[in-house]
């Protein structure tokens, strides 16, 4: 049985947070703002998300489906699907990262589910998985200049 997350009744931050904020003048309180911005827009998932266009297939418990991975980072993938998916369902993804290469099987979690697609978490990736998801974000990066046809016409899904 899951435990249920518990949450503080009082975080002690906050009050020091306002604190300094109502000592701060208002040009530093608005450079603290962007700042702060600038922190959730970067670094909420912890790392930066690399667009590609690589097919998947992936299994939930019922049954296997089909889609594209747009984007991938070293904790997870955003993938196209119409495949209705529930969040919080634990899937086995099959991709593969560079042509004549072994195929990656690499388990996630659903933590984000619309119209387009869904967001998957890497769950229970041994070092082998991780080296090679490693390297093919590194690929990416190598090869950001270059715009391909495939960019332009699925980057906007």
């Amino acid at each position: 049985m899951k435990k249920a997350k518990e949450f503080k009744k009082y975080n002690v931050a906050i009050p020091r947070l306002f604190e300094v904020i109502l000592g701060m003048n208002e040009e530093q309180q608005a450079e603290l703002l962007r700042y702060a911005d600038k922190l959730i827009k970067n670094d909420r998932r912890g790392f930066r998300r690399k667009s590609c266009h690589v097919s998947v297939n992936f299994a939930t418990f019922d049954r296997t489906h089909r889609g594209y991975i747009k984007n991938i980072s070293h904790t997870g993938v955003f993938i196209a699907t119409k495949s209705p998916i529930i969040v919080g369902e634990e899937i086995l993804m099959i991709f593969n990262t560079q042509e004549n290469e072994n195929p990656v099987k690499v388990k996630g979690e659903i933590v984000h589910a619309t119209r387009w697609g869904i967001g998957v978490e890497f769950k229970s990736i041994d070092s082998e998985i991780e080296d090679a998801i490693w390297y093919f974000i590194s690929q990416i990066e190598e090869n950001e200049d270059e715009i391909s046809i495939e960019t332009i016409l699925y980057d906007e899904v």
